[in-house]
């Protein structure tokens, strides 16, 4: 080949536009600046003058003080969900409780919609033993709406002295409105909640013991090797969950034969994204880009790669639904990205903003967003992009961008997480939720007097059951309940208007009559449904959490899916591969 002459004209000239074009670049760049800044005192001088006019000669006197409050918060609903002002009171009475002996009804909530959703209720609560569930909508508590406050400003509300009582207004996802009166209580959740070997069944063979650490055996009949599905949720990303997690699946490893893993972040709504990454080291292998927070603001870029070989590459099972968030949709995002698992369930809340909080002067603060995550295949698991009408107010916008997994498999972003199977992920029916909102089961369990030594089995809850549907009026269920009310309201409507005569009081009757006995019937088919609530509540109140964790793992849809799902690699392999 015959090398061109340089020409250093040409080439000189080239050169010379480069440069001029990057002059060109800092200059405009530096005007940009310089026009923000200008802007920035514009507008701080047109505020001034008018807060300053409405203090002085606003005709009724205003608290300089409340007014910037309402005018911060006012700015801020203008962004995003996360960008919140705190002020002096509300600091102190953080750092009050952070130092005091108050305790809650353990819950965690998020803004979604304006409307504040459960994303997290923890094993062994006053919420889940009341019935509370993920995805239900708290509406008030003690009587004040949580329509306009943030979700740290509602869970200040749920907290007080152990012990004491509050009343929280629910809506469940099927439009059930229920006032409930709960006792706060004082608990440390764990980061790792279970951990155990499970049989095809969903019975544990051998548990790690939440006090000791230790693996105990659950099922001396299964023969040496054990083989079965490893099973750890985890329920946030707390400090340390990452070697907690090993720790667990490295003493079932060595104990057992594994078909798979089962990792369930249902519930999680976070915590440190380092500890997710921590774990996606052990399941993935190294020099992996695995999620990219990107902002505006060179300084909150940052990229986490993978630095380890895996420690665990064998089939692996997610399983996520509404009340995952965060770290938790990092990791199942990034296992589905990369075809690594199965993610099971339902899709996930779709929180994939960075915030940091900052000090203002006088003891004030505030949170606010600096970057998006993003994950393998490009895609931001932030549910919601914030743009504004000409009411300036949040509108949801999907992504149209098609995304592809590591085997060229198609996924959405924008959405949260989508799971590659949809199944059912609640323990309860919707029914035995009802129940346990009513408080009914829980005064009928602290009624029962039972030894501390009894054996809480399949005879003992049947006998409990007939007992308990014996002395239940089946029409204080909800749908029930509310037919009756329509018919006792048309009653009386027709009496006020001089309409009602004794046909019609006797058709009304018979209408009444035929509800409660519809009640009735329906109420007897729901037996197996009533045992199964009863009988985990009896455990629970008699042998303890974990107890009841170790019962209810065989009747949770969610578990059995995932343990079918690694017992046929068939399936498994024709969803990733």
């Amino acid at each position: 080949m015959v090398k061109k002459p340089y020409n250093f004209l040409r080439n000189g000239r080239n050169k010379l536009l480069i440069g001029l074009l990057f002059l060109l670049g800092i200059s405009s760049i530096a005007y940009q600046h310089k026009d923000v800044y200008f802007r920035i005192k514009q507008s701080l001088d047109i505020f001034s003058e008018a807060f300053s006019l409405i203090v002085l000669e606003y005709v009724d006197d205003i608290d300089p003080l409340e007014l910037m409050g309402v005018g911060l918060n006012a700015m801020f609903e203008s962004l995003d969900p996360y960008t919140n002002y705190f002020d002096v009171s509300s600091n102190e009475q953080a750092e009050i409780l952070s130092r005091s002996n108050f305790s809650g009804i353990g819950i965690q909530v998020d803004k979604k919609e304006n409307r504040a959703i459960v994303v997290r209720v923890i094993d062994g609560s006053p919420a889940q033993r009341a019935g509370i569930r993920t995805g239900d909508a708290i509406q008030s508590v003690d009587g004040l709406s949580t329509e306009n406050l943030e979700p740290e400003e509602i869970e200040s509300l749920l907290m007080g002295e152990t012990g004491s009582k509050v009343t929280v207004t629910i809506k469940t996802p099927n439009a059930t409105v229920d006032q409930l009166q709960l006792f706060r209580a004082k608990f440390e959740p764990k980061s790792l909640g279970y951990a155990a070997l499970l049989d095809p069944n969903g019975e544990p063979i051998f548990e790690l013991n939440n006090d000791t650490q230790v693996l105990e055996s659950k099922d001396s009949t299964k023969n040496e090797p054990k083989q079965g599905v490893a099973y750890l949720q985890i329920n946030e990303f707390g400090q340390g969950v990452n070697a907690e997690f090993r720790q667990a699946l490295q003493a079932i490893r060595q104990d057992s034969e594994l078909q798979g893993i089962i990792l369930d972040l249902r519930g999680n709504p976070g915590g440190l994204l380092q500890e997710s990454v921590q774990m996606l080291d052990f399941l993935v292998n190294a020099d992996i880009p695995v999620v990219e927070t990107i902002g505006r603001l060179e300084e909150y870029n940052t990229r986490y790669i993978t630095r380890e070989d895996a420690g665990y590459t064998g089939p692996l099972v997610i399983l996520i639904n509404q009340g995952s968030a965060s770290a938790s949709e990092i990791l199942s995002g990034v296992v589905q990205d990369l075809d690594r698992g199965v993610v099971l369930g339902e899709r996930s809340f779709g929180k994939g903003l960075v915030q940091i909080v900052k000090p203002l002067p006088f003891n004030n603060s505030m949170k606010y967003t600096i970057s998006r995550y993003y994950i393998p295949s490009g895609r931001s698991i932030q549910s919601l992009e914030y743009t504004h009408d000409t009411n300036n107010s949040v509108l949801q916008r999907g992504d149209d961008t098609e995304y592809k997994t590591l085997n060229g498999r198609s996924v959405r972003g924008g959405m949260g997480i989508e799971p590659d199977l949809q199944v059912p992920t609640e323990l309860l029916s919707s029914f035995q939720s009802e129940l346990l909102r009513l408080g009914l089961v829980t005064d009928f369990v602290q009624q029962v007097e039972l030894p501390s030594t009894a054996t809480i089995d399949d005879e003992l809850i049947q006998i409990m059951t007939n007992r308990f549907m014996e002395n239940f009026d089946p029409t204080r269920l909800q749908i029930w309940n509310d037919m009756l009310s329509l018919t006792d309201s048309l009653a009386y409507s027709l009496q006020n208007s001089e309409a009602l005569n004794a046909n019609t009081d006797e058709s009304l009757q018979r209408i009444t009559d035929q509800i409660s006995t519809l009640a009735k019937s329906k109420f007897s088919e729901k037996t197996t449904e009533i045992e199964m609530v009863l009988g985990l509540e009896l455990i629970r109140f008699y042998k303890g959490n974990q107890a009841w964790k170790r019962a209810s793992l065989a009747f949770d849809p969610a578990i059995i899916a995932g343990i079918q799902l690694l017992d046929d690699l068939q399936d498994y392999h024709s969803i990733i591969d």
